[in-house]
């Protein structure tokens, strides 16, 4: 099998190589410009965030399967892969404690306030004090807090594993627009009215697509905090930007926009607010996370080539 890998330098680690025969060409990133050329040849394409679409299958007609480096496929059309009987594999639950680790931290650092503590060090507010320690900005624990969960699949699932160990408790929510939630959920409306803490871990799909916006967010608790690690599309930043300002939301953690890597102009490049974190979608990025990501990969490309030889 002639196996193209698009993108080396998405990971950090390595890909292992297939046990079964085969040819393996690198690549450390690749541009739309030069995407062609590189598959026309390729029987197996391993990916992460490379577009592929019924162009790019038209240009590889040897295509057998995608395999992606990653949970999320929607860089891929499933649809025209399916008529072209090529098929497309991901990667699942290769690091669930990665992400939800991530997701902890920045509901403790917001929760906390201590990127504004920081400031307050460096600005000389705290050499000014007249008493030891300063009381300007209050604090709630974890304990007192409630922490509403959308979409508890494995990073959902350990992110209540990990806030039940600081007390807090936990609300499962319900998909929006289903009126009779499954048993252990409570409805969407519910969970936005009740959550401290909301935290999103759903796909992006059509019915997701700007779910947190100017129609869902002045349904969100008065103060709550907003913490994506799932996909950017999910939230609609203006309406984020101005729920924060005016103090209707409590703070935000953001590890994914829509874009990626997004524009130097981007809002949420350009705007630096202290009760909203940005970090580079690096919630699943610990090595063992990385290592994991590459094994299964290879695996499932092992197991192809062992049905179809």
């Amino acid at each position: 099998m002639n196996i193209v890998w698009l993108e080396s330098e998405t990971v950090r680690t390595p890909l292992p190589r297939p046990e079964c025969a085969h040819t393996w060409t690198e690549y450390p990133f690749t541009t739309a410009d030069t995407l062609k050329e590189r598959i026309k040849e390729a029987e197996i394409l391993i990916i992460n965030k490379v577009k592929i679409g019924p162009a790019e299958l038209d240009a590889a007609p040897k295509l057998k399967m995608i395999q992606l480096v990653a949970t999320g496929t929607d860089n891929v059309d499933k649809a025209a892969c399916a008529e072209r009987g090529i098929k497309v594999s991901n990667v699942v639950n290769y690091g669930p404690e990665s992400v939800a680790e991530h997701a902890m931290a920045c509901i403790l650092q917001l929760t906390r306030r201590v990127p504004e503590w920081e400031t307050l060090v460096h600005d000389g507010s705290w050499s000014a004090s007249r008493f030891f320690c300063l009381h300007t900005l209050p604090m709630r624990g974890l304990h007192t807090q409630t922490l509403g969960v959308l979409g508890s699949g494995a990073i959902g699932g350990k992110l209540i594993e990990f806030a039940k160990a600081f007390g807090m408790t936990i609300l499962h929510i319900e998909r929006q627009g289903v009126e009779k939630p499954r048993e252990g959920y409570v409805t969407f409306e519910h969970g936005l009215a009740h959550s401290d803490v909301l935290s999103l871990h759903c796909p992006l799909n059509d019915q997701t697509k700007g779910l947190i916006g100017p129609d869902t967010i002045p349904k969100m608790k008065k103060g709550a905090i907003l913490i994506n690690t799932a996909r950017g599309g999910l939230v609609q930043f203006d309406a984020l930007k101005q729920a924060i300002e005016s103090g209707h939301l409590g703070g935000a953690a953001l590890d994914v926009l829509e874009v990626e890597p997004p524009p130097r102009d981007h809002l949420m490049v350009q705007w630096q607010h202290p009760r909203c974190i940005i970090t580079p979608h690096v919630a699943w990025g610990t090595e063992s996370s990385q290592a994991n990501a590459g094994r299964l990969a290879i695996k499932h490309v092992d197991e192809f080539i062992a049905e179809n030889l």
